[in-house]
């Protein structure tokens, strides 16, 4: 799977650098059409959500995200960004005091930094980093009933660290729509949780996203 991403990546880099040569750079290209931008935007803006697979030793999680910030001369961003798990129900773990299970819930937040290169082209590349600290809990109960979501019982809590590089592959569908794929390693030194390893969510991440904005 890994080794699949790089190669897509590579060939995604490749194409930029054939594009160099033939595009025009005061043109955004996009899927459907080029678009003139030989104004230059110094100050854009973007939102978007995005969906993130990984795995808590070895555990299936699901995470929603969402970021927002500004974008300045089309290539840097910078913002804030954050995910929650959406999964919580199925993340069941046997034993975390004494006969006692709970589930897991949280997320975690943060500023949001991307650099984008060649981001006029219609497919470019971009590396994200995410920087700033989130909280995990232990509950005995989860209820799918909004009504009793604030009646769970912590069995233990922490908060923690956290700082997420990543690469991704944007699409320019239309110049104020882009798609993106990618993926990140999100890495926390400091997790305390009862009867739980330090690197519990220490992991490789697949995501997939929306932007909307003023590229």
């Amino acid at each position: 799977m890994i080794k699949r991403c790089s190669l897509f990546l590579f060939l995604a880099v490749l194409f930029n650098i054939a594009c160099l040569s033939q595009v025009d750079s005061g043109e955004i290209r996009t899927l459907f059409k080029k678009t003139d931008s030989s104004k230059k935007v110094p100050i854009g803006w973007f939102v978007g959500p995005d969906g993130m697979y990984t795995q808590f030793k070895h555990r299936d999680v699901f995470l929603g995200g969402l970021n927002f910030g500004i974008t300045i001369n089309h290539f840097f961003s910078v913002g804030l960004a954050g995910n929650v798990i959406l999964n919580s129900c199925n993340l069941w773990y046997e034993k975390i005091e004494e006969h006692q299970g709970a589930y897991l819930a949280g997320g975690y937040a943060g500023a949001f930094l991307e650099f984008t290169v060649a981001p006029k082209f219609p497919v470019h590349v971009s590396f994200p980093v995410l920087i700033g600290g989130g909280g995990l809990t232990y509950v005995y109960n989860f209820y799918s009933d909004w009504n009793q979501f604030w009646d769970l019982t912590s069995l233990d809590w922490d908060a923690f660290f956290v700082v997420e590089p990543g690469v991704r592959i944007e699409l320019n569908v239309i110049k104020a729509f882009r798609i993106f794929v990618g993926g990140s390693y999100r890495y926390t030194p400091d997790l305390e949780l009862m009867n739980t390893s330090p690197d519990l969510i220490n992991n490789f991440n697949g995501i997939i996203g929306l932007k909307f904005g003023k590229f």
